[in-house]
């Protein structure tokens, strides 16, 4: 019995020893190479098993049971090179930072980045390569196409404009529809725009729903676009980079053809009307025929960029400088920009829990714009747009003589003899005016860690510009031209503008990070203050006689209404909470919650709360999916929040005093504006459901559908006439956005030497008004074509139809408002909603890159469709009581003119109305850009000391596709009249990095 006893106990130790033998005990820490500090939340797995850790607040780990046949541990983190490591009973893992995975990490509100995969609510980045080598002044233009539910439409092709920026729809009638703007944790205004070199911007974070916005509470109802600019990193490596670009501009497409000399011969016959012999002469005898469009446009007009920029950092410091100039020339004379910027990033490791920085960004830019282009009001003869279709084909750049029946040339035109007016470049001789803008956004910041997990930060920001504008007008005398006109002269004038404005930002915020094994927890509280002071004052003097004496104070007459000066003054104060959790980065839940307060409200209401709640479940993480490799990611989220909007005047809700008129010659006061006091927030509720995943390590598709509702809508109430007023501000009504966004990726080849892959996104909004004020159901505002109504989108065409032509007699035929035909035109009667919406429902992009052996060609598209827009320009190109001052479209020689003739241009007696004839498709699709570019192979760069050499040739708006018939379908109104065309740009670069 002893002898069996001591044999169950032999065998006892024995297996003891063996399971002890088969497993292990492991322990270590994880550290970061760029900072020394401890990596808090990384990933350790035992390789080939679901044994694993997560490393603690002192980037500590311990794995008490590992097989002793495991060989490999692999550490894993945000932003940084994963890494294998062999298994040792104590470890110390140093990671270094990846900066392909730091292109994965992303901003979203205050805190600390994020993986994108790891992101609850609804995002998209555009990353630098977009921007950094884009043409233009602005980089909101290379946003176009490159995000799902993002409309970017670019109205003009003057250097200095912004384009028109919408996320998700229509979110408010009066109230502003522009995006709230982030650079490096403050916001910023669109005035400062062109100041900043798109090539120092290191991504754009688009954020769409109200799990990502509502943090940023009353000024998130539009949505938010977070920049974030390049900075140094610390132990990198000094590298300096140059770039320069040369190219030209011209107009894009036309889709016009204006009459040429002996067309419009035929035409005045046409009318009755004939030419004056001296007029058939030029055509007949002296074959002129002037294609104005090419004489008053540029076909060249220059524009270049040089940047240099130096970045890298030391154990404690990092640094990234940078310098750009941009000059670039419009197509249109007196029209252009010159751009200065200067960005100083910079971050101190002061001590291991202290760590300090600046962002900065210094901007000038000298520009000017033609007044007569930009007259929003009038149409003037002397607009370049317009004076390029007015002017008659028979009238010559340059002045003639005639004897003896030859023809001698003269100088350049000032007058033209047949159209009765001042060429373009005359009025622009005959004056001065130029921009002048100064910005700067300067942000510091301060961040502590005294303990681990716990990060205090306070940041101020300062977003400023000053401007000014200088105009003035020479004194001039008559134009006497050699074709015997006489122009009449005037004195001259002088206007003097200047503003100032700026907003300074106080963020202050606490962010505690810590984990309970896999429950991952982020927890942050903050405060921001912003305060904003706009101020500004003009005058305007006239009557110079003397071109050498044009100060204000040497004009002879002032008048009051050529004098200004405004003043206004906002505060908002907020508090804001956000809380984070996952489990085992499979379970995602997002909770922030807001309060803010703003000035531009009555005490009693001007505090608001907004909230927002959001989940994603990592499926691809379950253990079921373990065995489906064909699936690479695949996510689910839904979300659900509020946002605001205060995107109005300063003083809406006051009751103000103005000056009222002139009384025994003194001057009076009067009330302006009449007081609500019940005056408060715009609302928009979101929801958003999510859906992504990645297949075969190829496809990659993400789906987004939305329902966002607006209540409280800021707008213009008309009032009774009995209360002096014929409107004011306030809240009612409300409106609903819902769509879908779909992302779609192609890797098509993906190897070494050559990779192909295909992007495309796209866009379905519709838009409804569900409510308006006063229980009324429909609103008119017939001088603009629209009239608001429930059931309907708020940018829906309200005009009479016309039928057509009736071939008997030439007279045009309307519909009435029952469909009936009818010969009478009756605006107030007849007038109907179209069904046609100057904001596009379906809008997107596409886009493809392939690259081989260093050479690289991307192309992007973007597209509008069921995009409406009135064609004021046509009222005047086509309409026969024009046509003896103003050129006709060769569609007019189909005018009616006999009994029987089938056609849609009436008969030359008619009246032209304002009804949906002249409204166009203006849908497009666009080849954004184009760029080729190739990389000299390293085998050849080693030998120059230079780590990249790149030579590139980038192409812009090189084709479109559209019906519209106007200068151009993009810009964003309900009506065009004679704009400043959208331009193509053709720009050859060389990129040097040391």
């Amino acid at each position: 019995m002893k002898r069996k006893l001591m044999l169950l106990l032999a065998c006892l130790f024995v297996g003891i020893g063996l399971v002890t033998a088969q497993t292990q005990k492991v322990t270590g820490v994880v550290i970061s190479e760029e900072d020394g500090q401890p990596v808090i939340g990384a990933s350790v797995l035992v390789k080939g098993t679901q044994i694993g850790a997560i490393t603690g607040v002192d980037g500590d780990f311990t794995l008490p049971n590992v097989p002793s046949s495991a060989k490999t541990l692999v550490i894993s983190y945000i932003g940084m090179q994963e890494q294998e490591v062999d298994i040792q009973p104590t470890m110390k893992i140093i990671m270094k930072s990846n900066t392909e995975l730091l292109d994965e990490v992303i901003v979203v509100g205050y805190g600390t980045g994020r993986k994108l995969g790891s992101v609850v609510g609804s995002v998209s980045t555009v990353n630098n390569t977009k921007l950094e080598k884009n043409p233009t002044t602005n980089f909101t233009d290379a946003l176009s196409g490159q995000v799902s539910g993002l409309s970017v439409l670019s109205g003009s092709g003057d250097p200095s404009k912004s384009a028109s920026i919408r996320l998700r729809g229509v979110s408010s009638i009066n109230a502003g529809t522009t995006p709230l703007f982030i650079l490096d944790g403050s916001p910023i205004s669109s005035t400062v725009f062109n100041s900043l070199n798109p090539g120092d911007i290191e991504n754009i974070t688009v954020l769409k729903d109200a799990a990502s916005t509502a943090i940023y509470g009353s000024r998130a109802a539009n949505g938010v676009i977070v920049i974030t600019s390049k900075k140094g990193k610390f132990n990198e490596k000094a590298t300096v980079t140059l770039r320069g670009q040369f190219g030209f501009s011209s107009m894009v497409e036309d889709q016009v053809e204006m009459m040429n000399s002996k067309q419009y011969l035929k035409f005045r016959e046409m009318l009755g009307q004939p030419l004056s012999q001296e007029a058939q002469d030029a055509i007949n005898k002296y074959g002129i025929d002037t294609n104005w469009r090419d004489e008053v446009f540029d076909g060249s007009a220059p524009t270049y960029t040089l940047d240099a920029n130096i970045r890298g950092g030391g154990s404690n410091t990092s640094y990234y400088l940078s310098l750009n100039h941009h000059d670039q020339q419009g197509i249109v004379d007196q029209s252009g920009l010159r751009r200065e910027s200067l960005r100083f990033n910079f971050d101190a490791r002061v001590k291991k829990w202290l760590k300090v920085g600046i962002q900065s960004n210094l901007g000038y830019a000298k520009y000017n714009t033609n007044n007569e282009i930009e007259a929003t009001n009038a149409i003037y003869g002397t607009n370049p747009a317009f004076f390029a279709r007015k002017a008659m084909p028979y009238d010559s750049p340059r002045y003639y003589t005639i004897n003896d029946g030859k023809l001698t040339w003269g100088d350049k035109a000032q007058y033209l003899h047949f159209s009765q007016t001042p060429t373009v470049d005359y009025i622009n001789d005959t004056r001065d005016i130029q921009k002048r803008l100064v910005t700067a956004n300067i942000n510091l910041f301060q961040e502590l860690t005294p303990i681990k997990g716990l990060t205090i930060r306070a940041q101020q920001a300062l977003n400023a510009f000053d401007y000014r504008g200088s105009n003035i007008y020479f004194p001039t005398d008559d134009l006497e031209t050699p074709m015997g006109d006489v122009y009449k002269g005037d004195t001259g004038a002088r206007s003097e503008s200047f503003q100032r404005y700026y907003t300074w930002t106080y963020t202050n915020t606490a962010e505690y990070k810590f984990h309970i094994e896999d429950h991952n927890i982020t927890l942050l509280a903050g405060q921001e203050s912003i305060i904003a002071k706009d101020e500004s004052f003009g005058v305007m003097s006239s009557g110079h006689t003397d071109s050498r004496q044009l100060f204000l104070q040497q004009g002879t007459k002032v008048a009051p209404t050529d004098l200004s000066q405004t003043l206004t003054e906002s505060v908002v104060n907020s508090y804001f909470f956000t809380g984070s959790y996952n489990y085992a980065q499979k379970y995602y839940v997002d909770l922030a919650f807001r309060r803010d307060g703003s000035s531009k409200f009555a005490p009693n209401d001007r505090w608001a709360n907004f909230f927002s709640v959001g989940a994603m479940w990592d499926l691809k993480k379950e253990r079921f999916m373990d065995n489906i490799d064909w699936i690479n990611e695949l996510s689910v989220k839904a979300s659900y929040g509020t946002t605001g909007n205060s995107s109005i005047d300063d003083y809406a809700y006051f009751g103000l005093i103005g000056s009222g008129k002139t009384y025994n010659g003194l001057g009076s006061l009067g009330i302006s504006q009449a007081s609500n006091y019940d005056l408060t927030w715009e609302k928009v509720a979101s929801a958003n459901i999510g859906l992504n995943f990645r297949l075969f390590d190829r496809l990659s598709i993400g789906a987004d559908f939305y329902h966002k509702k607006t209540t409280d809508m800021l707008m213009d109430i008309p009032y009774s006439l009995t209360t002096g007023f014929s409107s004011g501000a306030g809240n009612i009504g409300a409106m609903v956005n819902k769509g879908v966004d779909l992302d779609v990726a192609v890797d098509i080849f993906n190897t070494n030497d050559f990779r192909w892959s295909v992007k495309a996104n796209f866009n379905y909004n519709k838009n409804e008004i569900t409510e308006l004020f006063n229980g009324r159901d429909e609103y008119a505002l017939p001088n603009y074509g629209l009239k608001y109504k429930v059931g309907h989108s708020v940018g829906e065409l309200f005009f009479v139809r016309r039928a057509g032509v009736d071939p008997r007699d030439g007279k045009q035929i309307w519909y009435d408002k029952d469909g009936n035909l009818t010969k009478v035109y009756n605006e107030e009667r007849d007038a109907v909603l179209l069904g046609k919406d100057r904001f596009a429902p379906y809008t997107g992009g596409f886009g493809t890159e392939a690259s081989w052996k260093g050479v690289t060609v991307s192309a992007d598209f973007t597209w509008a469709w069921k995009k409406y827009m009135i064609s004021n320009d046509n009222y005047f190109l086509e309409n026969p009581s024009q046509a003896l001052k103003v050129n006709q479209t060769t569609n007019m020689l189909n005018m009616w003119t006999t009994p029987g003739q089938v056609t849609d241009i009436p008969a030359a007696s008619e009246a032209i109305q304002f009804d949906d004839h002249l409204i166009e498709d203006a849908s497009f699709l666009r080849l954004k850009n184009i760029t080729v570019q190739y990389a000299l192979p390293k085998s050849v760069l080693k030998h120059l000391d230079v780590q990249n050499i790149n030579i590139y040739f980038t192409g812009r708006n090189l084709l479109t596709v559209t019906k519209f018939t106007g200068y151009d379908p993009e810009p964003d109104t309900n009506l065009v009249k004679f704009g400043y065309p959208n331009t193509r740009q053709f720009i050859f670069g060389l990129e040097l990095t040391f």
